[in-house]
C-alpha cells in the first residue's frame, strides 16, 4: 500500500467517527434498541408461561417419557424409521424392551393419569402388542 493510499484510509476512519456521534443524537441507537425489546416481548406474553423446572415433578417426566419409548417401540418393530433416517429394521429384542418400558412407566403414572390419558395409554399398548406379536410370528416362518 503506498502512502497515499494510507493516508486516504486515515482520513476516512477520521471521517467515520465525527460522522457516527452526529447521527446517535437524532435517534439511531434507541431505534436498534426498541425493536430488540419489541421482538422479545412475544415471547415473553406468549399463552404458555415458559417452562420451569420449579413445576416440574416426576410425573411430567412420566408423561415425557412415554411417548419416547413408544416411538422407540415403532422403530424397533421396523414399522417407522428413526428420526433423520429413511431405512427400517426390525429388532424385536429391543421392541419387547421399549414396549415393556412404556407400559412400566404407564403403571407408575397410576392414577395421576386421567382418564382420557389411560384410554390413550390403553389403545397404544394394544396396537404396539398386536404388531408385535405380528412381526414376531412373521420373523418365525
Amino acid at each position: 500500500m503506498s502512502d497515499e493510499d494510507r493516508k486516504q484510509d486515515e482520513a476516512s476512519e477520521a471521517k467515520e467517527p465525527v460522522e457516527e456521534p452526529a447521527a446517535e443524537p437524532e435517534g439511531p441507537a434507541p431505534e436498534t434498541e426498541e425493536p430488540d425489546l419489541a421482538a422479545e416481548e412475544p415471547e415473553l406474553t406468549a399463552e404458555e408461561p415458559p417452562p420451569s423446572f420449579e413445576d416440574v415433578n416426576v410425573f411430567d417426566l412420566l408423561r415425557a417419557m412415554i411417548p419416547l419409548f413408544v416411538q422407540e417401540a415403532w422403530v424397533a418393530l421396523g414399522l417407522q424409521a428413526r428420526p433423520g433416517a429413511s431405512d427400517v429394521a426390525m429388532d424385536l429384542r429391543c421392541a419387547r424392551v421399549a414396549i415393556d418400558t412404556t407400559q412400566m412407566l404407564i403403571e407408575k403414572l397410576g392414577d395421576e393419569a386421567s382418564p382420557e390419558e389411560r384410554r390413550e395409554f390403553d389403545q397404544v399398548m394394544t396396537t404396539l402388542r398386536v404388531n408385535f406379536m405380528r412381526r414376531q410370528a412373521k420373523s418365525e416362518e
